[in-house]
């Protein structure tokens, strides 16, 4: 009994523990991705902490243990679409001569790519939105999320500014601006992508850069 007891112990030194830490880490995303299905489906207005929770295979209790109010699982859930956003795109720049302009494919990129493989993100950030304009609070967690997006994007214009890529007369806060509302309108109809990101080119982009990167792409070696 003792040798078996022993043979055991051998065994179980061998196998990878899980901490708890991860486990709970684990558990909060899973009711994250529920309270993300339920939104999808009921929208806010049937956004309820035991349907979630049925969602996510788990008794209320055990949901209240990591949100112990519906406000804070809605706080966890922007969490999480903003870390979504900051970590996940689109694999590979699209290729451009000019960096500025990739980067700013880049971000066009990263949209097509969210509605093809990460659509529930997208429908998910269309719900906030629009219940964001009719309720306050929901508004109050949101625009920290969308202050840092424009913020990025206004960065990124005004790094392609000081390089040459954008228009001058175009200030990078109301680019970031511009970009920003037309990507968030765009949620929910992929048959315009392409339409709106040139469209946004043409506003953002100094026209020569625009008309070498298509005299390189008609000579077969770039692509948008």
């Amino acid at each position: 009994m003792k040798a078996r007891t022993t043979a055991q112990a051998r065994k179980e030194r061998g196998r990878p523990k899980r901490s708890l830490r991860t486990t709970s880490l684990d558990r909060r995303t899973q009711l994250i991705e529920a309270t993300m299905t339920v939104l999808i489906e009921h929208g806010f207005e049937g956004l309820r902490t035991r349907r979630v929770a049925e969602q996510a295979g788990v008794n209320i209790a055990t949901l209240h243990y990591y949100f112990s109010t519906k406000e804070k699982l809605i706080h966890g859930l922007a969490d999480y679409l903003g870390e979504r956003f900051r970590t996940l795109h689109a694999p590979g720049p699209p290729r451009a001569r000019n960096p500025g302009l990739a980067r700013l494919r880049q971000e066009f990129a990263d949209v097509a790519f969210y509605w093809e493989k990460e659509r529930s993100l997208l429908l998910v950030m269309q719900e906030f939105i629009h219940r964001a304009r009719r309720c306050p609070a929901i508004d109050q967690i949101l625009q920290p999320f969308l202050g840092e997006w424009r913020g990025g994007l206004e960065a990124m214009l005004r790094t392609g500014v000081e390089e040459g890529s954008f228009r001058t007369e175009v200030p990078p806060a109301e680019g970031a601006a511009l970009m920003a509302t037309a990507l968030m309108g765009l949620l929910g109809s992929p048959d315009l992508f392409d339409i709106v990101f040139r469209a946004l080119e043409r506003a953002l982009v100094k026209p020569e850069l625009l008309e070498q990167n298509e005299e390189k792409k008609n000579g077969g070696s770039d692509r948008f």
